[in-house]
């Protein structure tokens, strides 16, 4: 019996020291765009890479991202999109997120004349563990971006594709 006990307490830890091995993915923000809106509400779809440097892959559950503008928040964005990430490889997952009106016509105002935008996009991933809870992957990326370029650049009439 005793042997059975220490044989599975040496797999036990082998089995943790294993996850000490786990180095954190790389996320970075590779794209946001307006996806549409109405009067009260628009949608921006944020695009998200994800970067793998491990020798293993892993599967994610989701993620969460906020939008900052001046250091306000302005959006928050979910997906539930499940995602496998290769080992030493990357993905992209795509988060919806949803923009009040309002609160982008209050940082507008502040803002006054001025061309450039403080942005902030920060959130985390939810990796699956399988037997455990999942591990949370914190990401931040921050930039200025001009924002009525940015705007215009939305606005521009596209042919359909079909």
């Amino acid at each position: 019996m005793r042997a059975i006990v220490f044989f599975l307490s040496i797999l036990w830890l082998a089995g943790c020291a294993s996850l000490s091995t786990f180095e954190q993915p790389r996320v970075s923000v590779t794209d946001i765009r307006l996806r549409g809106g109405n009067l009260l509400a628009q949608e921006f779809l944020v695009t998200l890479r994800v970067d793998n440097p491990n020798a293993y892959g892993f599967k994610i559950n989701g993620a969460v991202s906020d939008i900052l503008l001046n250091g306000h928040p302005v959006a928050r964005g979910l997906s539930n999109q499940p995602l496998d990430i290769p080992a030493y490889g990357s993905a992209t997952v795509k988060v919806i997120a949803l923009v009040q009106t309002l609160d982008v016509l209050r940082q507008l105002m502040e803002l006054g004349t001025r061309q450039a935008i403080d942005y902030q996009v920060k959130g985390h991933l939810s990796v699956a563990r399988g037997w455990s809870r999942d591990i949370r992957i914190p990401f931040e990326e921050h930039g200025s971006l001009d924002f009525w370029r940015f705007v215009g650049e939305q606005a521009i009439p596209r042919p359909l594709t079909e």
